[in-house]
């Protein structure tokens, strides 16, 4: 009788946890890119980072400019206080390679974009298609 209540209160304890993790991970999963009318909007969450750029084929790989004065390229703005931070760019029909850049040293992929391609330097880049 002690190992079926033993039994018992262990499937309920694991039930439980399960059901906490599916619920932190359905609270952490981020949609990105969104198509929206001739715009993609990229979101990323980092709750460490300082400031983050996306950058990719449009934008020079965020290195921007510097004769004209443009530095950080593809700026990200944190729209909330857990870490995520989101961009809005407009772009016309085609395939683009991007990243994301946290504070100007960490190059990553898009966690939550499957395709994923290679970039100008044999490395991993996202990949996006605009219809």
């Amino acid at each position: 009788m002690c190992n079926g209540a033993l039994k018992i209160t262990v499937l309920t304890l694991v039930t439980f946890i399960g059901a906490v993790s599916c619920t932190s991970y359905i609270q952490e999963s981020i949609e990105s890119p969104v198509l929206e009318n001739g715009s993609v909007v990229f979101r990323v969450r980092s709750r460490s980072a300082r400031v983050v750029q996306v950058a990719g084929d449009w934008n020079n790989w965020g290195n921007g400019d510097a004769e004209s004065g443009e530095v950080l390229v593809g700026l990200m703005a944190e729209t909330d206080d857990d870490g995520l931070w989101e961009l809005t760019v407009k772009l016309p029909p085609g395939r683009y390679r991007y990243r994301f850049v946290i504070n100007e040293t960490h190059n990553m992929v898009d966690p939550a974009n499957p395709r994923v391609t290679t970039d100008l330097w044999g490395g991993k880049a996202s990949l996006l298609i605009m219809p």
